[in-house]
């Protein structure tokens, strides 16, 4: 006969994981991203185009970036400075590194922009807990169910099948991995 307490760690441990499915896969996909952070940047795309605006007429150093701007077709109100590296060559600086380079005698030069990865960015910011407040207590109760997960998977099955059976090895194979980890890390 079964262990009651099996069939509530069975109902836990299902309902539990419908309710962190979508936790899991934020927490995993911004994982794998991160992973690699060396490869690429899982948080922002870079990209660099040439402009031709035209020649720029004169004017006050500030009214200059704010035409050459708008001509790029860049937002004029975020800018964040700029400055003559030669008589002609302009360069007008934006958040996040972003940058325009105009020679005001052609009108030709580069804007580098900035652009946040779609969804990647989002999850990478629940992950890495950037949000702060509200959200590190979200962070604590899935910590927590993901324990309980862990807790009441190991104890689902009995028998050969279960903890006492072959459950015993995987959970040392597993365990296995992070001590090798952790021995490696400080050999």
């Amino acid at each position: 006969m079964e262990k009651p307490w099996r069939k509530y760690a069975r109902a836990i441990h299902r309902d539990v994981g419908y309710v962190i499915i979508a936790l899991t896969l934020a927490y995993g996909i911004s994982g794998l991203a991160v992973n690699h952070v060396d490869a690429w940047n899982p948080n922002y795309k870079f990209a660099q185009r040439n402009v031709d605006i035209g020649p720029v007429p004169s004017g006050s150093p500030d009214e200059t970036a704010r035409l050459v701007a708008t001509k790029a077709g860049l937002d004029a109100s975020a800018i964040r400075g700029h400055v003559f590296d030669t008589a002609t060559d302009f360069r007008v600086f934006f958040p996040d590194g972003q940058e325009l380079r105009v020679d005001l005698a052609t009108g030709r030069g580069t804007a580098k922009t900035v652009t946040t990865r779609a969804v990647l960015f989002q999850v990478n910011a629940l992950h890495l807990n950037n949000l702060k407040g509200w959200w590190t207590y979200v962070a604590d109760l899935f910590a927590i169910a993901m324990i309980l997960m862990a807790l009441t998977g190991a104890v689902m099955l009995k028998g050969q099948l279960g903890i006492s059976g072959r459950g015993k090895w995987f959970i040392a194979g597993g365990l296995a991995i992070p001590v090798a980890g952790v021995l490696y890390m400080y050999s």
